[in-house]
């Protein structure tokens, strides 16, 4: 056998190689584990909706929606709308624009659509803000573990403990999720509810199928699997009443939580349910609340919290007051903002030149709609230079690294 053949055989095993090593080593960009509450059965999430945080629904039957008061607080513009809600029982008033949408630190968006609900019983009841559908999870992986009451958003894989083996269909549709499960044999689409009691509610249209003389309620039929797991003990006729626009529709019920973790991929319409005991202990959760602390020689990113306790508190004092012992700068900014990622760059090395002397934060407007609208900050870049004593001064749009350092040499003379 020749060199040069020898060299291309090399190369292909290299290759090969290389692209098998690539298949097995697939590493997710970010994997962040959050808790939730569970309120009677019911999953409550943080999120940042229109630059204020609040408690939200997590629901897969809903819609991206703030309780009236909610939308109000968030100074947002209703539109009148006859647009109705996926459920029965909760009137819509209206639609409106949040600027800002934030779930954890990966899940964003400059600005969301929202419908504007009346107060509604349950919603009061669990004094949540609004409700939050997997809508906004369509670019990453939503994995809910009720076994510890934590849920992880990661993309663009599943997380790691969750097997391959336990993939199925799943889609967004208009009235939620809808997954595919094996009953008696034969693939089925589902719609998920989560706060559906009953572990298995069938179409009437299904239930004649499957089902001979169909009772209200059945209780010897047990072969239903997601995709490998028996689910319900007992199945159920699903009522007229359920969603009149469903009739075709079958439902699972809230069991599908109590038996595993489930993952959801909607960007590539596939679904994984596991069974608790099968590796989800290497997902250790990050439950704790990062803690900002910051550091001279960065441009620190901080939320309202830490502005009122360490740069400013505008709400006991009028007029601006200065809190520690240097003078600081804040930036206020977007990512969306082609200016000021331009600006970030600059602010960075002054900060790093400066360290000894100034501190240096950012704001991002669309994360806090407080800070926002105390400082009328909606065109950005804008940036606030304040002394230790003395008035501040800002300065509106970008500008050149000498311009701007001029600035920070009068904050220190």
């Amino acid at each position: 056998m020749n060199i040069k053949y020898n060299k291309f055989l090399w190369f292909v095993f290299i290759t090969v190689t290389w692209s098998c090593s690539s298949a097995f080593a697939q590493k997710n960009t970010f994997e962040e584990v959050m808790p939730y509450k569970d309120i009677n059965g019911y999953m409550v999430i943080k999120a940042n909706v229109g630059g204020t945080e609040g408690d939200f629904l997590l629901d897969p039957r809903g819609a991206i929606a703030l309780t009236e008061s909610a939308a109000a607080q968030r100074k947002i513009k209703v539109d009148p709308s006859t647009t109705s809600y996926p459920r029965t029982g909760y009137q819509s008033i209206g639609k409106g624009t949040a600027f800002g949408f934030f779930i954890g630190k990966n899940v964003y968006l400059k600005d969301i659509s929202v419908m504007v609900l009346k107060e509604e019983p349950l919603l009061k009841k669990l004094g949540v803000d609004g409700v939050i559908n997997f809508s906004v999870f369509t670019n990453a992986v939503l994995t809910i573990n009720s076994k510890i009451k934590t849920f992880t958003i990661s993309s663009p894989y599943r997380p790691s403990y969750i097997k391959l083996a336990n993939r199925a269909d799943a889609q967004l549709i208009s009235g939620g999720v809808a997954i595919t499960a094996d009953l008696n044999g034969k693939l089925t689409n589902f719609l998920v509810d989560f706060y559906e009691e009953h572990p298995l509610l069938l179409s009437k249209q299904l239930a004649k199928e499957i089902i001979p003389n169909a009772q209200q309620q059945v209780k010897e039929y047990n072969k239903i699997a997601v995709p490998k797991v028996k689910l319900a003990n007992e199945v159920y006729l699903k009522p007229e009443a359920y969603t009149s626009s469903e009739q075709a529709v079958s439902v699972i019920g809230k069991e599908l939580l109590n038996k595993g973790i489930i993952s959801f991929d909607l960007d590539k319409n596939k679904y994984y349910f596991q069974p608790f005991g099968q590796g989800e202990e290497s997902g250790a959760p990050a439950l704790k609340k990062d803690e900002i602390v910051a550091v001279a020689g960065k441009v620190n990113s901080i939320d309202r919290d830490y502005f009122l306790n360490e740069v400013y508190d505008y709400r006991n004092n009028k007029e601006w007051k200065t809190k520690g012992n240097k003078p600081v700068v804040v930036d206020f900014w977007a990512t969306w903002c082609g200016p000021c990622m331009r600006m970030m760059p600059i602010m960075e090395e002054l900060a790093l030149k400066y360290k000894d002397q100034i501190l240096f934060y950012k704001v991002n407007v669309d994360k806090e709609g407080e800070l926002r609208d105390v400082f009328k900050a909606n065109a950005i870049p804008l940036m606030i230079f304040a002394p230790l004593d003395g008035k501040i001064t800002t300065e509106l749009g970008a500008d050149t690294k000498e311009k701007v350092e001029e600035k920070l040499k009068k904050l220190i003379l």
